[in-house]
């Protein structure tokens, strides 16, 4: 599994783990699972009926494969980019800048996915290998890609850390905060740190003020604000 950075419309870079091909094609097989038990439960049910009297072989064909068709593109796009595979096998769709990919997006991988896969068997995975991020056509032709969730349970325990017993907060408002916000405040910065991009942390600091509608005090550093706002954050939360 290689790390990808995507970059934000703020210009900060962010690490996210991409989805191996072994786990699109492990999703893959578990989504054409569910949809063999949908349609053997549907025709299960038209054996009791006379549909045949009301519906022509093309029309009844047509609804029958009305739901194989908005599968995919609705429902990843209702689940937040996961279709039942994905969200077993805990990978997603993003968009190349981490947004949420919109309705076009999914359709116009859908449209490729119809070429690559069920006309041509073996074209998408000839491509993935091809490119560095593991896209196949769609994802190409829509800019996305697909990632490898985090660990849900790696949150909390991620974004505590000690403060000593005497520690007194600066800022109250960082008790407004919630788990999300503060891990990627705390990746961003950590990253920013360790990267020696310095300039990025004047970005960080303005989101956090316009969040928290706080002003960071004239003179002290963007590095010691941010710092500080984690503390504090620690601080209410271990309250």
């Amino acid at each position: 599994m290689s790390d990808f950075q995507i970059r934000t419309a703020q210009n900060v870079g962010i690490n996210q783990n991409l989805a191996g091909i072994g786990q699109r094609f492990a999703a893959f097989l578990i989504d054409v699972f569910f949809l063999i038990i949908f349609y053997y439960f549907i025709i299960y049910l038209l054996t009791f009926t006379d549909f045949n009297k009301y519906l022509s072989t093309w029309a009844f064909v047509s609804v029958l494969m009305l739901p194989y068709f908005l599968y995919y593109p609705v429902l990843q796009y209702w689940n937040n980019g996961q279709s039942l595979g994905k969200q077993i096998v805990k990978i997603r769709i993003v968009k190349s800048d981490n947004s949420h990919p919109r309705i076009w997006d999914f359709l116009i991988r859908w449209v490729f996915k119809l070429f690559e896969i069920n006309i041509f068997p073996g074209l998408a995975l000839i491509v993935m290998l091809l490119t560095d991020k593991n896209q196949r056509l769609g994802d190409l032709a829509a800019k996305t890609v697909v990632v490898a969730e985090k660990q849900k349970t790696k949150l909390s325990q991620s974004i505590f850390e000690e403060i000593e017993q005497t520690y007194k907060p600066v800022f109250s408002q960082a008790a407004n905060l919630n788990e999300k916000d503060v891990q990627l405040i705390k990746d961003v910065f950590q990253s920013t740190i360790k990267q020696g991009k310095l300039d990025i942390l004047k970005s960080l600091t303005a989101r956090i003020e316009a969040v928290l509608n706080i002003q960071k005090p004239s003179g002290m550093p963007h590095k010691q604000f941010i710092d500080t706002i984690l503390k504090d954050y620690n601080y209410f939360a271990g309250k």
